[in-house]
């Protein structure tokens, strides 16, 4: 990651990929001790780097990790938006979770229920703080209409912009 950093990256993402795979116990035992080292070694290398973590299917940690030195944690694409967002507070950002398959017109998707579902996102999240993006990806096998994504990135910009100046 220091390579990366070195390389001219602007922000450091770590994964714990496999964070589902261990039970929440062995995860506090095994895992959570390696992302503190790494996030504490990477804070005090590059101070101004920004940095998020991703621990697949094991986001009952946010709220640890959000302790710990990261700018940023990602969420499942299952969490409860709200609930993430109370778990971390102002301590950090949160990336995620918009549902890949709202952007599938096959399960009858339109540019409303888009709009509808991408404002849902930042009413949740709140517009700041916030890395609007998809819960895990496309993965969609191309099925995903392009359309539909670009509705996405604008209703998010639109809708975000929108909520900040309300608020100031």
């Amino acid at each position: 990651m220091s390579a990366q950093e070195e390389a001219g990256a602007h922000m450091l993402q770590l994964f714990e990929a496999m964070g589902m795979m261990l039970e929440e116990k062995e995860f506090y035992e095994f895992a959570m001790p390696c992302l503190e080292k790494i996030a504490t070694e990477l804070k005090s290398r590059y101070p101004d780097v920004p940095l998020m973590v991703f621990t697949r299917g094991a986001c009952y940690a946010n709220e640890k990790l959000s302790k710990m030195g990261f700018d940023v944690v990602t969420m499942d694409g299952d969490v409860d938006r709200s609930t993430a967002r109370a778990t971390v507070g102002d301590r950090c950002g949160l990336q995620g979770n918009y549902y890949a398959a709202e952007l599938i017109e096959e399960n009858g998707k339109t540019p409303e229920t888009v709009k509808e579902t991408a404002k849902a996102l930042i009413d949740e999240l709140g517009p700041q703080r916030l890395i609007a993006n998809l819960g895990e990806g496309l993965g969609l096998g191309g099925k995903e209409s392009t359309d539909l994504v670009q509705v996405f990135v604008d209703t998010i910009h639109e809708y975000s912009e929108a909520k900040i100046k309300e608020s100031a």
